[in-house]
């Protein structure tokens, strides 16, 4: 093949990948992990979408720390749709915490303990 055809064809491809081919949203949910910090201070937060089904996140029992031990914030990537945001804390015999709908990209914060935590949406300062 001459390299004039090799180039023409490759031309001719990117034009029709990115005339023709979709391109992928996505969103991101950022959370500030600030619980007091105690052995009990474990949560996991998913996404949820617009049918309450889980599309990103912690896995049912997969707790961690969120008091900022393992880092100060969790970022969930997940695909550009509505949505809902879900905390729950391990131990506690308050229930999971559900905030939405949303589009686009947002943050919230989980502060408190095991036995009182709270989960707000928060201004992005990321």
């Amino acid at each position: 093949m001459r390299p004039q055809s090799f180039y023409f064809l490759t031309a001719i491809f990117m034009f029709f990948y990115m005339t023709f081919v979709p391109v992928i949203e996505a969103y991101s949910a950022i959370v500030d992990l600030d619980m007091t910090y105690s052995d009990y201070s474990n949560c996991r937060i998913w996404i949820e979408d617009s049918n309450h089904n889980r599309i990103a996140g912690d896995e049912k029992g997969d707790y961690h720390a969120c008091d900022g031990s393992d880092g100060e914030f969790e970022e969930i990537d997940f695909p550009a749709q509505e949505y809902y945001v879900v905390a729950k804390v391990e131990l506690s015999t308050r229930k999971q915490k559900v905030r939405g709908p949303f589009t686009g990209e947002n943050c919230f914060e989980i502060s408190g303990n095991v036995f009182s935590f709270s989960f707000d949406q928060i201004n992005c300062q990321y």
